[in-house]
């Protein structure tokens, strides 16, 4: 199917397992302190070896053709005649007349825009590979990918009512 990809988002969230947290509650941290905690963690060999679990979601908008017929238009055509005339040194600039021809008749296409999300896609990271992680999309997009060819109806699809007429624009 081909495609036009308008917008596309991947997201992560990262959490170290909750049982290394359970006499205290959960706290928000950015990526780069939930590094240095679990540095800082796996440090304490009083603790079970855990790793990082990243939670990677997408959603992305992608038109589509509609089932929606789309009147044609006419657009307007234009020709012009002119001349110039010269005459033993005399002469007439140039002058034009418009003369009316057909209109062209054109085939409109409707588009319609979806929505396509995937749920968390689960990632388990140790402290190393959790430290080499510079970008969410670079991790995330992979595992996403792979887990959507595996099964295709992971993928949440719903039209989010917005429209596309290719001879006026959007409605």
């Amino acid at each position: 199917m081909n495609r036009l990809v308008i917008a596309a988002l991947c997201s992560a969230s990262l959490s170290i397992a909750p049982s290394l947290f359970a006499a205290s509650p959960s706290q928000n941290l950015d990526l780069a302190g939930l590094k240095v905690k679990c540095n800082e963690l796996q440090a304490n060999e009083q603790l079970k070896p855990f790793k990082a679990v990243v939670s990677c979601k997408q959603t992305s908008t992608e038109w589509r053709p509609s089932q929606a017929e789309a009147d044609p238009t006419q657009i307007a055509n234009f020709k012009e005649v002119g001349a110039s005339f010269t005459l033993k040194g005399y002469e007439v600039p140039f002058k034009s007349e418009a003369i009316e021809i057909p209109s062209s008749f054109v085939s409109c296409s409707i588009l319609e825009q979806v929505r396509k999300s995937v749920p968390a896609v689960d990632i388990e990271l140790s402290c190393e590979a959790l430290n080499s992680v510079d970008s969410i999309a670079d991790l995330c997009a992979p595992a996403i990918d792979a887990r959507v060819d595996a099964d295709p109806s992971i993928v949440f699809e719903e039209l989010t009512g917005a429209t596309y007429n290719s001879c006026s624009g959007k409605k």
